[in-house]
């Protein structure tokens, strides 16, 4: 017998009707109706993206495998390790100064002639990114769109974004730059349901950083977002009125759970998504996840291709499902190497660099178009630099 044999009652550890329909209780297997694919994330903070207690990034790690194909594969693994915890977690056996040997086996894993190989992918959010990305998205796209122009499919709006992330920093020196993305994270995230953070708080530095800037193309950003007012005061009006949904626009999570199921379907076809339990996931967001995909909405800026194909979208424990004690695993090790070539000496990160940097997907969301070099501080990191 199995010691991921069912209980009558599991599937999730998150109580109440919110996380009710969506909880995934049997082993999965792959049949005739789709491949199962599993997602754990790693650097989570919710909606709080900025600052300096926050992870710079967010992983998505995910593994093209059932239950029933990753349960012999962990108690390999286990033994391996001579591991006791009732769980495989990357934090508790992977990461720190003394688990190289260990970290070398889960290099074996995911490089050539590995279990994991071919089966395993990295999705990295730069949080710091994301925040300017939904600056344009939130408020210039809005007033853009208004006024009949499209800025999404023309690639404009990712052209803005890139261009204020990228320059600026110098264009307004790291202090107010900094401020910038945390006062729009004070404005735009739930944790402003009072409207303690009001518009003209928000403009009030944004007014600041369009005089402070000296380079053309951030002026000119800051230009069309200082034009945003009604756009922004609409914005807090929408999110926050009596029984209405708290706003999920700063949530990460949600994009990257669609940008997961988008990856693995180009490669697969019809894929079933098996993700680890987490409070921003309730079966509402759940249905809007789907329909999105189904209707061929877009994630962002990366826009879904008509061949993506969703089946089940279910949510799990990894004490019940060895596959997402894979994707812990993944997205734990794809999250040691962002940080640490961002310049956070981590030992994990320079273990296991060779093997994670071919896994992380073209799709993830930085600010350029080589994910190898993940990041690119405007201070030279302490450790090497990828590429």
């Amino acid at each position: 017998m199995s010691k991921y044999d069912r209980q009558p009652n599991s599937g999730t550890g998150l109580p109440g009707s919110k996380y009710a329909r969506r909880n995934q209780i049997d082993f999965t297997a792959d049949a005739g109706d789709g491949r199962w694919v599993v997602a754990d994330e790693s650097g989570w903070d919710g909606d709080q993206l900025h600052g300096v207690r926050r992870s710079r990034y967010l992983s998505m790690g995910s593994v093209a495998i059932s239950d029933a194909d990753a349960e012999p594969i962990v108690e390999e693994i286990r033994k391996a390790i001579r591991l006791q915890a009732p769980e495989l977690k990357f934090s508790g056996a992977f990461a720190g100064p003394k688990n190289g040997q260990r970290r070398l086996a889960l290099s074996g894993l995911l490089e050539p002639g590995g279990a994991l190989h071919g089966r395993a992918s990295v999705y990295l959010i730069d949080k710091h990114y994301f925040v300017v990305a939904k600056l344009i998205d939130l408020f210039v796209e809005e007033m853009l769109h208004k006024q009949g122009r499209d800025i999404r499919n023309t690639g404009q709006a990712r052209k803005m974004a890139r261009s204020l992330f990228t320059e600026g920093p110098r264009a307004l020196g790291r202090e107010l730059f900094d401020r910038l993305l945390a006062s729009t994270v004070a404005f735009a995230s739930q944790k402003n349901k009072d409207q303690l953070v009001t518009p003209d708080d928000f403009f009030d530095v944004v007014d600041e950083a369009w005089a402070r800037s000296y380079r053309r193309n951030v002026t000119e950003v800051l230009a069309l977002l200082r034009a945003t007012r009604q756009e922004a005061t609409e914005y807090v009006q929408e999110a926050f009125e009596p029984g209405g949904m708290l706003p999920q626009a700063l949530e990460p999570l949600i994009p990257a759970v669609r940008v997961v199921t988008e990856i693995w379907s180009k490669k697969l076809g019809r894929v079933n998504l098996l993700v680890d339990d987490q409070k921003a996931l309730t079966d509402a967001r759940f249905d809007e996840i789907e329909t999105d995909i189904r209707d061929r909405g877009h994630p962002e800026f990366r826009y879904l291709s008509h061949g993506v194909h969703l089946g089940h979208l279910r949510r799990g424990r990894s004490v019940e499902h060895p596959s997402l004690q894979l994707a812990d695993l993944l997205s734990g090790a794809g999250y040691a190497v962002a940080e640490c070539y961002a310049g956070v000496p981590n030992p994990a990160g320079e273990d296991l660099y060779s093997a994670v940097v071919p896994l992380i997907d073209q799709m993830s969301l930085l600010p350029h178009d080589e994910p190898a070099t993940v990041a690119r501080p405007t201070e030279p990191p302490a450790t090497k630099r990828i590429g």
